[in-house]
Parts: structure tokens; sequence; C-alpha cells
């Protein structure tokens, strides 16, 4: 065993880095999952590719741990199953390995059986009690409607608090604990910090939840006088405060948007239960900070966006900028995007976060790679197919993807559970067990720990802010379970406009040649805006009035060019409407029913047509006689314009272009550079230029103030050059 590790994550060369023993160490972590199988350092088939990824140069692992199974009927904390999780990793892949334990917080099930008061209670029906037989997975049933501890249970917050800085007390004081260099805190659904069950159901209504409801909003408007005329509710008692149920929490008033004169009820209940949420993890972060005695790494998953599945507000992290500024929180973690535009090779890779604030407050990004391989397929997607050559493209552009935004990743092996074509030669083997994919994770490696040293730039003039608290202000509605296929997207029902919005809009960015730099609209007035020619306001329905100003002041100024999508500025936090939005952007605004909502773009010679299944109230403008009117409805109606002012270019899109080309050409009217003239997914950071492509071909590609590039790609290929010489690093 060696000397106690001590790790943490500070910035440096303009990155935030991870340092181990005073040395910057490659963020590139090999992640065995909680699958039972698959979940176990010390058994065959993991230790096996522990070992091979140790021969391509990864020293950091990530190993799951749950509480629960160390707690004896006495109560009493017993480590030696952590003890022996680290030890496997140590074995397989040398005694100079460090390893990262997420610890997941799931209460046993007794303690769920006597404290029902203390876990969560959902809206449209009761919690169903689980009935355990065999080698269960014990995340397994956290999306259904399970019997779960509250995120807002003082006596749960209690309990995992105390197991918590009892565990890491003792492990710290082992040989083993030695060799620890951070501890992710997890829980909610499969550790990520998701509501329990929030696909399908809407939590949380329990106990726990409403005690906690009511102290918040004590806090909020210090009289129920107050409270009554902010709800719009006259006699209402604190007593009398219940969580919305799901017929509010579903409802909108106009198009996709919730009125605060009749619904603030709601939005107060989605703020509540977000910066609840946001406090439990700084808590237990907090805890492993103060219990573990020498500096270690704090991570947690958290500040999911992108690929919510319409249900951002019900289950994701809108309070992520209160995460962010936490001195308690090193390092941010996501699973990657499912969408069909990004897993798949031609499509984009990205992670589910803004993952640019995540940089600028300091903290280190880690994306999981959890994308299957041919060599072992994928369980939950039966139609799986492809070939080491899509493999090898796949995983440059997934695990790439991060270090050119500052970042690192892990690969998160369900491999081993997945069976192989082959089983009865092979048996069981990881995603990556093959010579060629090994290969290519040493040669990845090598290509991030080269970045250490150099100062990190990103050229990125274009700007997406969004705004994750809008959703407090977007109605949704579950999924129906008989629906549901694990492994395929559903498709909200309420709101069809925000994935395209969202997923739409980045995946559409990442494949237009130009890049940029993602947002929360919080940080809006301490960015540096010099860099950006093309500011995009992508989820921003709500702008304050002090917002609206700033971007009127400040942003639409030197000839930069501002975008405004969908709803931009329909609400100002005690108004929502058209004229709302009219009246600070100048354009004339009409909320407008569309019974074929059909948008025709055309945009400097690229064209678009965008349309929803469903009749909609939609965006609608009057154009002045100065506007370009750039869409219209399939009933002549403007859907876009735009308009030149003495100071800058305002855009608006009633809905957002989804094509890469639509982008190209709004990027090179607000003379952005353009990398790349194909709908390649192209990535630009770290000195890195990183592009996908499904087609191959010629390209030209032109790195802001460095080379210009004529190469050839082949088809379904990855090609990563050096930023600054043009050279090939990966071809």
């Amino acid at each position: 065993m060696h000397a106690p590790v001590e790790a943490k994550v500070e910035m440096r060369a303009g990155r935030p880095t991870l340092v181990i023993d005073g040395l910057p160490t490659a963020p590139l972590l090999y992640a065995l999952t909680d699958s039972p199988g698959a979940r176990w350092s010390w058994e065959e088939v993991p230790a096996r590719n522990i070992a091979l990824f140790a021969q391509q140069g990864v020293r950091l692992f990530l190993g799951m741990i749950f509480l629960e199974e160390m707690i004896g009927v006495d109560g009493r904390l017993d480590i030696a199953l952590a003890r022996r999780q680290v030890a496997g990793f140590l074995a397989a892949a040398g005694p100079d390995a460090k390893v990262m334990l997420r610890v997941h917080f799931h209460v046993p099930l007794a303690w769920g059986a006597e404290n029902p008061d203390e876990c969560v209670g959902y809206a449209d029906g009761p919690a169903v009690p689980e009935e355990r037989w065999g080698l269960v997975r014990v995340t397994g049933h956290d999306n259904d409607q399970p019997v779960r501890a509250s995120f807002y249970s003082e006596k749960w917050r209690e309990w995992a608090r105390r197991y918590l800085t009892d565990f890491c007390g003792q492990l710290a004081a082992t040989p083993e604990g030695d060799a620890v260099f951070g501890l992710q805190v997890a829980y909610g659904v499969y550790g990520e910090w998701h509501q329990f069950g929030f696909f399908c159901h809407d939590p949380d209504t329990g106990g726990a939840a409403t005690r906690a409801f009511r102290r918040w909003l004590r806090n909020r408007y210090g009289s129920a006088l107050e409270l009554s005329a902010a709800w719009g509710r006259a006699g209402l008692t604190w007593e009398a405060v219940t969580a919305p149920d799901s017929a509010a929490r579903e409802r909108a008033d106009l198009a996709l948007l919730r009125d605060p004169a009749k619904q603030q009820a709601v939005i107060d209940y989605y703020t509540f239960l977000h910066e609840g949420l946001a406090d439990a993890v700084i808590a237990l972060a907090q805890t492993v900070r103060e219990a573990w005695p020498r500096p270690i790494m704090t991570a947690t998953f958290f500040g999911y966006f992108y690929c919510l599945f319409g249900r951002q507000a019900a289950g994701g992290h809108l309070a992520v900028a209160r995460v962010l500024a936490s001195p308690h929180v090193d390092a941010l973690c996501a699973s990657p995007v499912y969408t069909p535009g990004a897993m798949p090779p031609g499509g984009t890779g990205h992670s589910k976060s803004v993952v640019d604030a995540v940089r600028r407050a300091g903290k280190l990004w880690l994306d999981e790679h959890d994308r299957a391989t041919s060599v072992t397929r994928c369980p939950w997607d039966p139609n799986f197919a492809g070939t080491i050559e899509d493999d090898v493209a796949v995983l440059r552009r997934n695990l790439l993807q991060a270090p050119t935004r500052g970042g690192g990743a892990w690969c998160f092996d369900f491999g081993i559970v997945a069976g192989t074509p082959a089983f009865a030669r092979l048996g069981l083997v990881g995603w990556w067990d093959h010579p060629r994919l090994q290969a290519e994770i040493g040669r990845i490696r090598a290509v991030m720990a080269s970045r250490h040293g150099r100062p990190y730039r990103r050229c990125a003039d274009v700007l997406v802010l969004h705004d994750p608290w809008a959703f407090a202000h977007i109605a949704s509605r579950r999924h129906d379970p008989a629906k549901m296929v694990f492994g395929v997207m559903p498709v909200s029902e309420v709101d069809p406009v925000s994935p395209l919005l969202t997923d739409g809009l980045v995946e559409a960015l990442y494949r237009s040649g130009l890049i940029h730099d993602d947002a929360l609209l919080s940080e809006l007035p301490t960015l540096d805006l010099q860099p950006y020619k093309l500011v995009i306001l992508a989820t921003t329905p709500l702008l304050a009035a002090a917002q609206r100003t700033f971007l009127r002041e400040h942003v639409a100024v030197d000839g930069r060019h501002l975008v405004l999508l969908g709803y931009a500025g329909w609400s100002d936090g005690r108004r929502v409407g058209a004229e709302v939005a009219g009246a600070w952007s100048g354009f004339t605004t009409r909320a407008s029913e569309q019974p074929r909502p059909e948008q025709r773009l055309e945009v400097d010679g690229a064209t678009e047509t965008l349309s929803l299944k469903e009749a909609f109230v939609l965006p609608e403008f009057g154009p002045a006689e100065r506007d370009d009117v750039l869409g219209r409805w399939a009933n002549g109606a403007t859907s876009a314009l735009r308009r030149r002012t003495e100071n800058a270019t305002w855009w608006t899109f009633a809905l957002p272009p989804n094509s890469p080309g639509t982008w190209r050409a709004i990027g090179r009217r607000a003379e952005c550079a353009v990398v790349n003239e194909h709908d390649d997914t192209t990535l630009l950071g770290d000195g890195l230029l990183v592009v996908h492509s499904l087609a191959g071909g010629e390209r030209t590609l032109r790195v802001p103030g460095g080379p210009t590039i004529r190469t050839t790609l082949p088809p379904r290929s990855t090609v990563v050059f050096d930023a600054e010489s043009g050279e090939i690093l990966l071809g």
C-alpha cells in the first residue's frame, strides 16, 4: 500500500484540474455498475476489465457501495464490503491505482416500513412496497413507484449524515482507504438525484415533504395573509397547505406556460422541491469534506438539463446554480444524452448538462460513457447493431467531448451483464474487452493527459442561454407506464416545443460547424460577452425586468446578433402572454392557435420545415416594414423575423431552427467562424479539433486563429486533430 492519497480540484491553466498528490491527473476512469454480476471488483469478469484498462494507463477507477448493505440488524456499520471493493481494484490494477466510491443512501426496506411518514408520497397513487428475492439491483425499482426515504426528511438526512460520517472515519483509517481519492454521494433514481418515479408519477407529496414545504413557505412569505394573496386563496392557513395534485401540475394556461397569477402554488412547490434537493446534495458533500481526515474529491450526479424526457421539473436539477456555488462539491457528473440524434454513429454524443457553466464555476465535469459496443451489444436494445469501427468512432467522439469543454469522463461497463452473441465461446465480457478498443482507450487517455500544462482555450463565438428554472413555469404530463419501453425516448404530450429548444437545438449546433458555449441565464451579468457575436435565448420564457434591461443595454450592442426562440420573454414572473414578450423585444407578437403547426424557414438560402403533430398555441409575428420575414406558418402567418437596429440584429423564431444548415446561415450572417461546412459533429477546445462524420469525404476545416486543414474523412469515423498544428492525433 502507498501513502494516503490526497486529492482536490483546482483551477490550473484555465480548467478545473484533478490534482492527486500534487500532480495533475487525466480524469479518465473505468467504472463498474451496480448490477449483480458486474459490480464487485474481485469477481472474475470485472477484475479482468479493470486490469485491461490499467494496462492502457488508466489509473482511476469507480465502484459502487450501498450503506444499507453494510448496516447490520444491530444498526452498526461494518465497512468490510467497502474495503473489499477497493482492494479488488488494487489487486487487479496494481497498488498505485486510485479509487472513487459511489456511496448510495438508499435506506433498508425495514426503515421505510417503520417510517412511512418520512417517505416519498406520490400525487397519483400510493407507493408500492418491494418484494426482494435473489440478487436484485437495489436501484432497479427507483423509477417505478417505490417506497423510498424522502429527500426532505430530516430523519433520513440525519441517518445519512451519521452513517456517512462513520463510514468516512472508518474507511480513511484503513490501508484500502489510503487509495480512495474521491467519494460520490448518490441517491434518487439510479443514484442520480432524480425524484423517485418521476417518469410516470408525481413526487413528492409525503409527510416529510409537506412539512418541509410549509417551513419553506413561512420563510418565503412570512405570513399566511401574504401567502393567501400570492396564491389567490383567501383564508389559507399554513396547516391547509398541501402539495399540488397531478391535475394542477399538468395544467398549462397559455400554450405550455403557467400563469403566475393562477398557478403560483405549483411554481412555489417546484421551487421548493429543487432547492431542497440541492441542499440535500450539498449537505452530504459537506459531510464527506468534514469527516474525511485529508483532502478528498467530492462528487455527485447533478446538473441534468438535456434529454430529461419532458420531465425537467418533475425529476431534473433546476437548482444547479445552487450546487455550483457550494464550496463543498468538487465534481459534477451525468449520464450521456440518449436521444436518437445523439447516441448512434453520426450523432453528437454530448452531455446532459450545461457543462460550460460547470467549468466556469471551477468544478470538474465528468461524463459517463455508457454507449454499448458490438462486443456484447445492448441489454435494453435488442436491435442494437454496430461494428468495431463504429465502436472506435463513438468512443473517441464521446470520451473527448468532455475535454474539449474542460472536463473528463468514465467508461461505465454494463457489457458484463449484457451477454454476447458468442456466449458459448466467450461467456461474459465487458463492453470494451477487445484489442482494438483497448488500444483506443490507451490512445485517448494519452491525448487527454497531453492537455495538462497547456492553457485551456475554447474559441466559441456563439453563446446559448438556458434557464433551468423555466421548467417550474412549464407544464408537463406523466408518461403512461403501459407505453413506456426502456431505452426508447418518450415524448411529452403537453410540451412539444421544449424538446426542440433543448435537444433539437444543441444537436443542430454541434453539427453546424459553429462553436458554442452554453450558460445559465443567471450567469449572464457575470459573463465576459466580448467573444460572442451571436447570443441565443433558448429556454428563457421567464425574463425579469432587470434581465430584459440587461439584454437590451449590454447584450444587444456592438453589432451583436440576438436570437429569441420559442416563448422567450413571454412571462415577467407576474404576467404571461404574447404582449409581455412584444413589449420588450419590439416585435409585434400574438398567441395564435395553429391547427396545422408547420413552420417553413428560409435563412440566406438555407431552408427547413418544422412541424408539430397536433394543434398548439404558438407565437405569430406582425412584421414591420424594416423586417425580413424568414418563416411562415402553413396558413401564411409570419413565424420568424429578422430586424436590424442601430446597435444589433434581432431574430425571433416561433419554433427554433433544428437544422445545422440553418444555424450555419445565421452564424455567417453574424460573422461567426464556421469550422466545418458539413453536418458533422464538430468539437473544438483545449487544443483539440474532433470531427465525427457519418458520410465522410473531403473537408476543409478552418480553426479560428489556427490552421486551415484540408483532409479526407473516412465514413463512420472520428478524427482528432491538434487544433494548433493541424496534425492528426487520432485518425
